[in-house]
């Protein structure tokens, strides 16, 4: 999470005309306080702002409750091949507002994407995904992390998660930023954490992803030029295990020492996955 990387300061100015309207200083401190803490136990340092603070063209409605951001972060050397790793949106709950002492219907929890910045998160609660993520770095390859949509929220009057919140999603702002986000980083490819944002990302259903990941690979124009989008299984606790074996047979993934309810073992397949077919 550099900030002295060559597009912090373009990402920033997306973020604050875009996605929340706080002074761009408020965004180093953000950045800088979670590259301070990242490597500290017992330490939580997500921020609480009014939800006023949610750029109005996120169009959150008035009876939203658990509202979150997640800002992303960059892992590695950006000399390396480029990898983005999109997930689906910052998802909250009471018990994070309860933690932060912060009111569920009129402020808004600004993290990150899996709570990378947050030690404690990252090697428990999320550490699938950082097993993936640190994998790929460790494996020589930047990586930048990001969601299909910055803002979740839960719609009291309709009892919806935001990203099945029909006003929501047709909202064009939340593929447009990211696409303006992904020219910034200009990305060797995109790895999309399930179908939904698979669906998102690239205006089209998504295939069954339990078989080949060279069958479903598909491809974004960016900058002009084509990057190649690579879907897997998500790596929540949702998919059935049996799907997810499924996806580890049909890419000839070894799976017989391995749970396929434990989410931390199958990271550290799909690591072996695109060692052997992409990277």
């Amino acid at each position: 999470m550099n900030k002295k990387i060559e597009f912090y300061n373009t990402l920033k100015c997306l973020i604050v005309e875009n996605i929340l309207n706080v002074p761009e200083n408020d965004i180093d401190n953000m950045y800088d306080s979670w590259l301070e803490t990242k490597d500290r136990l017992d330490t939580k340092t997500n921020f609480v702002y009014s939800d006023k603070s949610i750029h109005n063209n996120q169009k959150t409605p008035k009876d939203a409750t658990v509202k979150g951001i997640d800002l992303p972060t960059w892992f590695g050397d950006f000399k390396n091949k480029r990898i983005v790793v999109l997930g689906i949106d910052p998802l909250r709950n009471e018990n994070v507002f309860n933690r932060e002492s912060a009111d569920i219907n009129n402020e808004v929890i600004i993290g990150t994407p899996y709570a990378l910045h947050e030690k404690d998160t990252r090697e428990n609660g999320c550490a699938s995904y950082w097993t993936f993520i640190n994998g790929l770095v460790k494996n020589n390859n930047f990586v930048y992390c990001t969601d299909i949509y910055k803002t979740y929220y839960h719609n009291k009057l309709t009892n919806t998660r935001s990203y099945n919140d029909t006003d929501f999603i047709k909202n064009s702002n939340h593929r447009d930023i990211l696409i303006r986000e992904l020219e910034l980083i200009k990305p060797d490819l995109i790895i999309a954490l399930g179908g939904i944002t698979h669906k998102k990302l690239l205006n089209k259903n998504c295939p069954t992803i339990s078989q080949n990941i060279l069958k479903t690979k598909s491809f974004i124009k960016l900058n002009g030029e084509k990057v190649d989008v690579y879907t897997v299984m998500h790596l929540s606790k949702i998919p059935r295990g049996m799907d997810m074996k499924k996806f580890f047979d049909a890419n000839d993934i070894d799976t017989t020492s391995i749970s396929m309810e434990n989410r931390v073992e199958c990271a550290e397949k799909y690591i072996e996955l695109f060692k052997n077919k992409v990277l």
